[in-house]
């Protein structure tokens, strides 16, 4: 995996232990409509994680309507290191269910090809925008005594960029300090919002803009 550095770091891990790259994300600076963007700093990978899946629908709301959890929205911006908007970037995301559960973790009771639990993609708008429902995903235990905080992974690509995997965390999370993997620069506030006719028992909200950046020349 890599470290907030970018420095490449080796090692295998299980569902309690992990895989692959390390992380963090930038603070989008918007400068207002007329003027110059500030050169932002590119979002940290984080790690994949062993559960994956390609081939996930296009689609903004992940849960069903009789999925258990807290309802919970996710929006956010992708740039690039300019501050431009980036359209038409592919947002590949996946979680946890309220229990801790991946619809791909039971090797022996694995998902249907055509079945995604809790997975999707989407494109960002013209504006470089992205929105998704979902639920709040449930924590689980990576070793003995230690459980993973709640977090939803991310890939996003767009041509002309490099790839980015990552994760989003939650920053009332008690797990955040124990987790070797999170990275400060990916911990966002929720907001809980009032109950409406969508969510007659109200919702938590949160923001998590993503800055892409391009290879090197």
């Amino acid at each position: 995996m890599l470290d907030e550095t970018g420095t490449e770091l080796t090692g295998t891990f299980s569902r309690r232990r992990f895989l692959v790259t390390g992380g963090g994300t930038a603070l989008l600076w918007l400068l207002g409509t007329s003027a110059a963007m500030a050169w932002v700093r590119p979002t940290v990978p984080n790690i994949l994680g062993p559960y994956h899946r390609k081939g996930a629908p296009y689609r903004t709301k992940l849960n069903t309507a009789n999925e258990p959890g807290k309802p919970l929205i996710i929006k956010g911006l992708v740039t690039d290191t300019n501050g431009k908007p980036v359209a038409g970037a592919v947002v590949d995301v996946w979680q946890a269910d309220d229990g801790g559960h991946y619809d791909n973790d039971d090797a022996a009771h694995p998902p249907s090809a055509n079945t995604f639990k809790l997975r999707g993609q989407m494109k960002t708008d013209a504006s470089g925008r992205y929105e998704f429902e979902t639920i709040v995903p449930g924590q689980y235990d990576m070793e003995p005594g230690v459980k993973r905080p709640s977090h939803i992974h991310y890939i996003v690509t767009q041509p002309g960029f490099v790839p980015l995997t990552t994760q989003l965390y939650f920053k009332a999370d008690p797990h955040l300090a124990a987790d070797p993997f999170v990275r400060p620069s990916l911990i966002i506030d929720l907001a809980k919002r009032p109950a409406n006719a969508q969510f007659p028992k109200g919702h938590q909200s949160g923001t998590f803009n993503i800055v892409l950046q391009r290879p090197a020349n």
